[in-house]
Formats: structure tokens, C-alpha cells, sequence
């Protein structure tokens, strides 16, 4: 995650990606996130970004954990890494949608190729690692939106 870095994060409410101007979505604040990834890195700076928004975040290191605090927290967002020990992300995925669950989901990954097997398991939403801060919100907005309508 190479473009998510301290450095590169904005004071502001808007932000400039490639010359374009991108309003954060005024409907991000107070909500509930987990961040699941195995790296520490990703998820502190994950963390300090959704928090600098009004995110009350949560985070897990592996499956297993992300499941349960799924289960126990019952977040807004799901931001799932996609290679993670113990379950997978997209074992997650299927044992939450098993029990029911439907919560907005996010799947990252530095695998270019997860995009149609994402798609054929019904994940919509994924990010490939680096992304870049907007990408981050458009995505969250893009599957809060998702799943409302769902």
C-alpha cells in the first residue's frame, strides 16, 4: 500500500486526484468499520485515515478474528484483505453470507486477477493494493450504496 502513506494525507474535505477535485461523501461520518488484514501497516493506516473521518474503526489480523468481530461489533463497512491466515477474505465473505449476513464489503488484494472471481462470488467492491485515498472513499460510498439497495 505504497500510496497510502502519512505524508500523502489530506487536511481537507476534498481531495485531487489527477487534477479532479473528489468531495468526500458527506454520509461517511459516525459509521462503524472493520478493517481485516494480516499486515499491521495496512490496517494502522487504514485506521488513521477512516478515523481522521469520523470512522469508528475496528480492526482483525486474520479470518477467523474478522468473522467474530463481525459478528460481535456488527460494522457499517467491511474492509477485507483478501490473502489473510486462518480464512481467507473470500472465506469470510461466503460464511457471513451463509449466516444471512449482508453488510457492505470491500475486498483488497495486490492481485490484479481477483476482479471476476470477486464478481462471480457476488463482491462487487474491491481495491487493488496501492490504491489511492479516493479510491478508498469511492469505493466505501459505492458499497454502502450497494448494499442499502439490496
Amino acid at each position: 500500500m505504497s500510496s497510502l502513506s502519512s505524508d500523502t494525507l489530506p487536511a481537507e474535505c476534498t481531495y485531487e486526484n489527477n487534477g479532479t477535485k473528489i468531495n468526500k461523501p458527506e454520509n461517511l461520518a459516525r459509521r462503524k468499520v472493520l478493517i481485516a488484514d494480516d499486515d499491521e501497516q495496512n490496517r494502522l493506516i487504514l485506521a488513521f485515515i477512516l478515523e481522521q473521518e469520523n470512522w469508528e474503526v475496528r480492526e482483525a489480523q486474520n479470518g477467523r478474528e474478522a468473522l467474530e468481530k463481525v459478528l460481535q461489533e456488527q460494522p457499517d463497512v467491511l474492509i477485507l484483505d483478501y490473502k489473510m491466515p486462518e480464512l481467507t477474505g473470500i472465506e469470510v465473505y461466503q460464511q457471513l453470507r451463509a449466516r444471512g449476513i449482508n453488510l457492505a464489503t470491500i475486498l483488497m488484494t495486490a492481485h490484479s486477477c481477483i476482479k471476476e472471481f470477486s464478481l462471480s462470488l457476488g463482491i462487487s467492491c474491491f481495491l487493488i493494493k496501492p490504491f489511492e485515498i479516493p479510491e478508498l472513499f469511492n469505493m466505501i460510498e459505492f458499497a454502502c450504496t450497494s448494499t442499502a439497495s439490496s
